[in-house]
């Protein structure tokens, strides 16, 4: 559960950043209130569920949960720059196998995300707007990018199954277009693609042990070509935990009732866009799951790219605004402003 406890200011505990915050998550303020300093606090969390974190924190009063609020976010606001300079460090790196090109662009994906969620996460002052569902469907978001991520990019495993991997993930790159766009698939004695996804399929000698019926969903590729738990089991994460976490984030992606139904109870001041203690509480633990994903994420592209934290980046900040401002239009040479 999440508590605060008053501590020496010259204590410090150290944050474990297991994805699925268990373990502990640290962090400490010093702030003065009516000219009297009061001592550092520490935000413990333990290996009990999030959710019970929620109400954990109801005896802290506005200023304290506000203080604790902006502490999250700026820890947030700083791990999500870390992710960036770690992203840029393994981009424009020629690699050779699937695993490390991947693991590129999912990371990218994760701290593109990660600062999605960032912009949602309003300042604690007047006429600011806040979504505590949106921030969770972000953040479900992020768990399931992570997932994918350790399963094709982070596991160990053999290279056979490595492959056998990227072989499903095609399958369900195509079967999930197709379901999209049914209209748009060629005639099965047409239909290179999916041919040569067989080939590839019958060849991998970790595929050819599936049975038919595996076979034949796999090559369909319209569910997902892992299973969740499984993933889970594999990153020592308790399935429990990251169940009853996903499935109230769950509710608020796909506006289940538990997203609306009690936000016109007396007392439960929350979803109507303005600040108060209980939208509060919700982001904060919302804040420290998306702590706990993305330092996992972090710790785990660092294992592919042992150097990508001080590698230079392989483009500027400048370079990149100015590629964006001509791929858009605005670019600002002698020629457009004849133009104009």
């Amino acid at each position: 559960m999440l508590s605060v406890r008053w501590s020496r200011p010259d204590e410090r505990m150290a944050g474990s950043g297991t994805f699925g915050l268990c373990g502990k998550v640290c962090l400490c303020r010093r702030r003065t209130l009516f000219n009297e300093e009061i001592p550092r606090y520490h935000v413990v969390v333990s290996d009990e569920p999030l959710l019970s974190a929620i109400l954990s924190i109801d005896e802290l009063d506005p200023r304290d949960l506000t203080t604790l609020y902006l502490r999250c976010r700026r820890e947030f606001r700083d791990l999500c720059k870390r992710a960036e300079r770690v992203s840029r460090g393994s981009g424009g790196i020629f690699v050779e196998s699937n695993r490390l090109a991947y693991a590129a662009v999912l990371f990218m994906r994760i701290t593109v995300m990660a600062k999605s969620v960032r912009q949602l996460l309003p300042d604690c002052k007047p006429k600011e707007h806040w979504d505590f569902s949106a921030v969770a469907s972000l953040t479900r978001n992020l768990a399931e990018a992570y997932l994918w991520y350790f399963w094709l990019c982070e596991d160990e495993v053999d290279s056979d199954v490595r492959q056998a991997r990227f072989i499903l993930l095609y399958c369900h790159d195509y079967g999930s277009r197709d379901r999209m766009f049914p209209d748009g698939r060629p005639p099965i004695d047409e239909d290179v693609v999916m041919a040569d996804l067989v080939s590839r399929f019958d060849a991998n000698p970790y595929l050819v042990t599936f049975d038919a019926k595996q076979r034949r969903e796999a090559r369909k590729g319209h569910k997902s070509p892992f299973v969740q738990d499984e993933v889970l089991d594999r990153m020592g994460v308790d399935r429990n935990e990251f169940r009853s976490i996903y499935r109230f984030y769950s509710q608020h992606t796909h506006t289940g009732p538990v997203a609306f139904t009690r936000i016109i109870l007396e007392g439960h001041d929350r979803g109507s866009g303005v600040e108060t203690a209980h939208e509060k509480r919700y982001m904060i633990t919302a804040i420290l799951y998306a702590i706990s994903v993305l330092e996992s994420a972090i710790a785990g592209h660092l294992k592919l790219f042992p150097d990508a934290e001080t590698r230079t980046p392989h483009l500027t900040d400048a370079e990149i605004i100015r590629n964006v401002e001509r791929n858009q239009g605005r670019t600002k040479d002698k020629a457009r402003k004849r133009l104009t």
